[in-house]
């Protein structure tokens, strides 16, 4: 990076915390909260607000699980924490899942398929299948289960309905934890600020009211190369800034890019961007063929029809008679 690039950092940060600064005040809050899980994007907001507010009036709430989050987790969030100087609460979420729907519902569902499946031992996570996308040209998704805190061992094929109880189980997750946020924000006067960035926001690589819900998104703009720039400007702990993106969602390992990205999260960003703007039907995707090496325009266009889609549904939000918003994609 020469010096030039880091001034340029250096002042995208300075005014990105001057408009959480704005944007925090003018909710009328004293401080922020933001969902610590030990990732980079969750530690550079934090570290943001921090600089932003001063650590005094900054908030990290960490959210375990039993049915996920790995020892390592906590050893992350601790070094983010002291890193940043903020206040750390922790709330345990595990029963309060369990309540909503047990675990063991589904584990009957893997059982199908997998009878061996032991939740003691043993874990599953949903990721996507690359080789499957390309050829059908829409995300695919099946089942992997393994070891727990270990790498996927076995792939199962489902029925789609099964598929869609195990991924909505997963969402009660993402939930859950923005319910304890503001939960915790409420009491004390914080606005929540959300962790997701650009590239999540861009592709609907979010839940609808989970982690897409705060009251700003501080990274919410930004691709997932220049979080990196921001980590570095900030002072991140090098750990962090080395550890590979996860979800923090499942007890199998797991890491973004084999939860939801069948292609490179910047082409799949930069695919829903210019179909967004310029319509499906008038979509040039010849900019997209040479960073897709074995993708057919065919595929990469329903793909694109598969991203907007999804986009329409998390973009809406309680529509009442004569609010409807305009169709992504559709001009």
């Amino acid at each position: 990076m020469t010096g030039q690039d880091i001034t340029d950092v250096r002042e995208q940060v300075e005014a990105r915390c001057a408009w959480i600064a704005d944007h925090v005040h003018g909710l009328g809050k004293k401080g922020a909260l933001v969902q610590l899980s030990g990732g980079i994007d969750s530690t550079v907001v934090v570290h943001l607000c921090a600089r932003a507010l001063g650590a005094e009036n900054v908030t990290a709430l960490y959210l375990p699980d039993e049915a996920s989050t790995g020892e390592e987790t906590r050893g992350f969030v601790d070094a983010a924490v002291d890193n940043a100087g903020v206040r750390l609460v922790e709330r345990p979420i595990g029963a309060a899942i369990e309540a909503q729907q047990p675990l063991a519902q589904i584990t009957e569902i893997i059982r199908r398929y997998a009878p061996d499946y032991d939740p003691a031992t043993d874990a599953y996570a949903v990721n996507a299948v690359p080789s499957l996308a390309k050829r059908l040209g829409t995300l695919v998704y099946r089942i992997s289960i393994g070891p727990r805190h270990g790498e996927p061992t076995t792939t199962l094929s489902t029925s789609v309905d099964d598929l869609r109880a195990v991924i909505a189980y997963q969402n009660r997750k993402q939930r859950t934890r923005m319910l304890f946020a503001y939960a915790e924000a409420e009491k004390d006067n914080l606005a929540v600020v959300g962790a997701s960035n650009g590239s999540e926001l861009d592709t609907g690589f979010v839940v609808k009211y989970g982690d897409d819900a705060a009251d700003l998104c501080a990274i919410g703009d930004l691709p997932k190369p220049v979080v990196y720039e921001f980590a570095r400007e900030l002072g991140v702990p090098q750990e962090i800034i080395a550890r590979p993106p996860t979800t923090d969602t499942y007890a199998l390992k797991q890491t973004q890019e084999d939860y939801y990205y069948a292609l490179p999260a910047d082409v799949l960003r930069r695919l829903v961007l210019a179909a967004d703007v310029s319509g499906l039907d008038e979509l040039d995707l010849a900019p997209f063929l040479a960073d897709c090496p074995g993708w057919s325009e065919r595929a990469l266009r329903q793909v694109a029809n598969g991203l907007l889609a999804t986009l329409r549904y998390q973009r809406t939000r309680s529509l009442r008679p004569g609010s409807e918003p305009a169709v992504a994609g559709q001009h």
